[in-house]
């Protein structure tokens, strides 16, 4: 256990060190003051009707919500391309925590990290917005519940490291894989569609390659909102989210080892 600890003191000592990871740590505060502060003006000045403002201040949540999951895993990619362009692993491997000891601690610092700024960059918008998400004299922000919040920010968090470990197995080297993640950055964004009538049935289904669609729909859903014969319980897309994102780690570890 100590060992562990000495690495997590390390890696606090690294937030100022890298300005990448202080960057991606930042960003959920920046996403914070954009989403309660200037998107409410925005909708409000160009959304010509309540309907309109309503869907597209949904739309807005559910990216905040999306982004900062993706921000986690570009974190913890970037930090693995880090390690691999400066052959740390080799050192890694025969030290007492071996490599598979320090992935798992980097992929649980990382996805508690990512919990964390999910669940922040929406209760942020929440406690900062006052009425600037209210519609028709419903504020949408409180239909969702801290409790509900907080599932969706554990089960969205795992994202972070299904995308790092692809990250870092696909990338040669750094300017790779800031390139991947430029090219995934609008795939992973896809769960705002859930918004469209004509994703309401069977069909949305088809976005649930994306691991974040299952939270997503769940915290949705939970609040009753998006509401469809199809749709299954909060329950049961936090379970299947977490079982499909699990898997995918498992899938992705073994990818990313073997490409070292």
């Amino acid at each position: 256990m100590k060992r562990y600890t000495g690495l997590l003191g390390f890696e606090f000592k690294n937030l100022l060190r890298d300005k990448m990871t202080l960057i991606m740590l930042l960003y959920p505060l920046l996403l914070i003051v954009i989403g309660a502060f200037i998107i409410p003006t925005l909708i409000d000045n160009y959304a010509t009707d309540v309907a309109q403002q309503r869907t597209a201040a949904m739309v807005m949540v559910i990216i905040f919500a999306n982004v900062a999951p993706f921000a986690g895993a570009a974190m913890l990619g970037f930090s693995l391309l880090d390690h691999r362009d400066e052959n740390t692993f080799d050192t890694i491997r025969v030290t007492p925590v071996s490599l598979s000891g320090y992935l798992f601690f980097k992929t649980v610092y990382s996805t508690l990290l990512s919990a964390n700024a999910s669940f922040w960059a929406i209760f942020g918008v929440r406690l900062l917005a006052g009425d600037g998400y209210t519609f028709a004299g419903e504020n949408l922000l409180e239909r969702f519940s801290i409790p509900n919040i907080l599932l969706y920010a554990v089960v969205a968090s795992l994202f972070t490291a299904v995308f790092a470990m692809m990250l870092a197995a696909l990338a040669k080297n750094k300017i790779e894989g800031f390139a991947y993640m430029k090219s995934a950055g609008i795939v992973f964004l896809l769960p705002a569609l859930l918004i469209l009538d004509q994703l309401q049935d069977f069909k949305q289904y088809f976005i649930g390659i994306i691991p974040t669609f299952w939270p997503t729909k769940a915290l949705f859903t939970s609040a009753d909102l998006l509401e469809h014969d199809h749709n299954l319980t909060p329950a049961l897309y936090l379970m299947i989210g977490t079982l499909y994102s699990l898997g995918l780690i498992v899938i992705c570890y073994h990818w990313f080892k073997r490409s070292l």
